[in-house]
């Protein structure tokens, strides 16, 4: 996958390369520990040159990057003198984490600083640095901006992230997990924090220009850890020419479907790279104002509990923090994403739920005369009349120390699970996460994807163990930590040797394709959904493995041509075991969806939709009925 993500980064670095040690500038240097002068441009060292947190041991595989005594910064260029200072903001250049564009970082500093803006030009890590080591450099430089807003005139919550390309990604890498008191032990246990450690590294808004929140060259299609991350109003602008303009509209959306609070704008003829060009400083501002000056009194304005499921009806309560004499509440329903039914001011009231569907409710409050709102939405996400969850006992956070490592994974068992009984077992991974590079020093607190892995395997197969290894690589490591958990789990759970199934969506997909290559015996059927093969197509046929390959006809990311490469390379094998065309009609399915198929269930985009396919019943009962 290195090469795939090398290929993906030269995409962002499309404006002409400029060997950048850090934006040039004529200024004083100072360091964290002293005051700064605000009415002058500054560089701002951000660490103690021996107390900096890093997991990476520096080469100088990155011909373009920062020498070896490279020390994080960030350059300071003072708001507009003779009008009111508005608030920060952080800015993150772009370079695909190989270099730091220049074009978008001092010249978009100065724009913005005329509008009354204190701004901050992070000169942050790169490569063979990673994203989150950076992410730290980011957060790094925000605690220093609120520990001194009193000097540079701004209220501490008045500061905004904002980068471009790789820049923006950076500034989504903070928000979903480096915010708050996060420090740099997180990825480094040497690290020592001092007093700028105490002062958290929130953002009031992100901006992300020409990016998305993701890793370098693919938008995160995670529903559930977007809407977990409690997001920041974001601001998305990207050009009508720009090269990854179908993945950044489908996060928007995805972004919206959630009730993220997030805005999108076009800038016509443009496409990736054009930093200060173009007519967008003035909405930018626009949008940071109303961030800055929006009244946090609103949100309390409703109170809404937790809704509760009893016999099929959602019971809802809504209690006014407020003057509600105003407005008009609105409480809806959406069913797999389509509006199912409504209540209009009522505050307490009830839904009748459909056995077997999954429900999102929103509640809303307009001012009546002008439908404007007044607060933000609440929002209830994966209500089931008969929850599955409620059958099964969750374990998360476990970790297996393995011959190649720990291994982090999550479980499920029946909740009535008897030690003297014998269970089928399912083996899922999942696509990358934002955990994939930290997965070996973060705990898990959520698994949200094997979890509905469970829920739909108990609906069509009844009790089952379910069991999600962590990817620690998309190569033969994962595979191998995958074989090893899964004969752990044979040894000491009440597992049906017989009846052993594996699913692997995405990056989880390449990781099972390479382990069912080297122990085929293992698994009576398997998912191989929205991913390529990386495997060998030989052992597979040899012990006559049933796999089911499903994907979107419209997948982004791998395309339905690497699903046919896989059912081609497949059937060539099992054909060369002697293997009759009717046998193998029975071991092997290509599943290729259309349009119809994600119809009102879309996550993100067709790729991230692949994650429905081990939520499938009908795809289940082919995998379970295959022994």
């Amino acid at each position: 996958m290195k090469f795939k993500i090398l290929i993906f980064a030269s995409c962002f670095a499309v404006a002409a390369f400029l060997a950048v040690r850090g934006a040039e500038a004529d200024n004083s240097n100072i360091t964290f520990h002293e005051a700064p002068t605000p009415n002058m441009q500054q560089t701002i060292s951000l660490w103690d040159p021996d107390n900096i947190p890093a997991e990476t041991a520096w080469t100088d595989s990155n011909p373009r990057g920062d020498p070896e005594d490279f020390m994080p910064n960030m350059i300071s260029v003072p708001a507009g003198q003779g009008a009111p200072v508005k608030g920060a903001v952080m800015i993150s250049p772009g370079g695909a984490f190989v270099y730091r564009s220049p074009a978008e970082g001092i010249p978009v500093a100065e724009e913005l600083s005329r509008l009354g803006y204190q701004c901050f030009v992070v000169n942050y890590r790169l490569s063979p640095y990673t994203q989150q080591e950076a992410a730290l450099d980011l957060s790094r430089g925000i605690r220093y901006v609120r520990a001194h807003a009193d000097d540079y005139g701004i209220d501490p919550d008045d500061i905004a992230v904002m980068g471009f390309s790789a820049g923006g990604i950076l500034s989504g890498e903070l928000v979903l997990n480096f915010e708050g008191l996060v420090n740099g032990t997180v990825l480094d246990s040497g690290y020592v924090p001092d007093e700028l450690d105490n002062v958290p590294a929130d953002a009031a808004a992100v901006g992300l220009m020409y990016s998305f929140y993701g890793r370098l060259s693919v938008a995160s299609t995670d529903g559930d850890r977007l809407r977990d991350a409690d997001l920041p109003p974001t601001y998305v602008l990207y050009g009508s020419e720009e090269v990854f303009r179908d993945q950044i509209e489908n996060q928007v959306e995805l972004l919206e479907t959630i009730g993220a609070p997030v805005e999108s704008h076009i800038l016509d003829g443009y496409g990736h790279g054009f930093g200060a060009r173009g007519d967008w400083f003035g909405d930018y501002d626009r949008f940071l104002t109303d961030v800055f000056d929006s009244a946090p009194d609103d949100a309390d304005i409703l109170s809404v509990d937790e809704p509760v499921v009893e016999n099929g009806i959602l019971n809802f309560e809504i209690g006014a923090g407020g003057d509600v004499s105003n407005v008009n509440v609105i409480t809806a329903l959406y069913e797999n994403d389509m509006l199912s039914a409504v209540r209009i001011n009522t505050m307490r009231g009830t839904f009748a739920l459909e056995p077997g569907a999954e429900y999102t409710m929103k509640v809303f409050a307009w001012e009546k005369d002008t439908m404007e709102p007044v607060t933000e939405s609440h929002a209830f996400y994966g209500i089931r009349s008969d929850n599955s969850s409620e059958g099964l006992r969750e374990m998360l956070n476990n970790v297996l120390s393995g011959a190649e490592g720990d291994i982090h994974y999550t479980y499920y068992l029946p909740k009535d699970y008897d030690e003297s009984k014998s269970y089928p077992m399912l083996v899922t991974l999942p696509g990358w996460s934002e955990r994939f590079y930290t997965i070996e020093t973060t705990p898990l607190t959520e698994n949200e994807y094997a979890l509905k892995n469970a829920e739909a395997w108990t609906d069509a197969a009844g009790n089952i163990i379910v069991v999600s290894p962590s990817l620690t690589d998309w190569g033969d490591r994962s595979a191998r930590q995958t074989i090893e958990l899964t004969e752990y789990f044979i040894n000491n759970f009440a597992v049906d040797r017989e009846r052993i199934y594996a699913a692997g969506y995405s990056a989880g997909g390449e990781t099972l394709s390479r382990a069912i290559d080297m122990r085929p015996e293992l698994f009576e059927a398997y998912l191989h959904s929205a991913s390529q093969w990386d495997g060998g197509y030989e052992a597979a046929a040899r012990h006559r493995v049933p796999v089911y390959i499903c994907m979107s006809d419209k997948d982004e990311y791998y395309g339905p041509e690497k699903a046919r490469e896989a059912y081609e390379g497949l059937k060539s094998a099992y054909q060369a075991e002697g293997i009759s065309d009717e046998e193998i009609n029975d071991l092997l399915v290509l599943d290729l969806k259309d349009d119809s198929y994600f119809e009102g269930r879309l996550i993100g985009n067709y790729h991230g939709s692949g994650q429905l396919f081990a939520y499938d019943s009908r795809i289940i009962n082919w995998m379970i009925s295959r022994n």
